[in-house]
């Protein structure tokens, strides 16, 4: 069956990136502080995978995301990066507008 759906436009597929990145990084932080509070473990046991191991993998996760987010931004045409600018209204603090304020900034695009 052939897929029918028209694709994401950048801002939509900008602004799943960055949440995804956010709830990443707010799950790097959370198994932070829980490996901050964990007691130790009996002498002798070992956890199998420790609240260190999974901070790692949220961190890794974020930084995945981060990437992917990046890429997008790099590979938009310029067309691309104003509409989105456009949908995203302009925004202070609108994770979306800003990044993409960032990238044509970087191009030195005229809004």
């Amino acid at each position: 069956m052939e897929n029918t759906a028209s694709p994401l436009d950048l801002f939509t597929r900008l602004e799943i990136a960055i949440v995804e990145r956010n709830e990443a990084a707010e799950a790097f932080d959370v198994f932070k502080q829980d490996a901050a509070m964990a007691h130790a473990p009996d002498p002798g046991t070992a956890p199998t995978v420790s609240s260190d191991d999974a901070a790692e993998m949220a961190a890794q996760e974020a930084a995945t995301f981060m990437a992917e987010t990046d890429a997008l931004l790099h590979g938009a045409s310029d067309a691309d990066l104003l509409d989105a600018y456009r949908q995203s209204g302009g925004d202070i603090g609108n994770p979306v507008a800003e990044a993409v304020l960032g990238e044509i900034r970087r191009r030195d695009l005229s809004i």
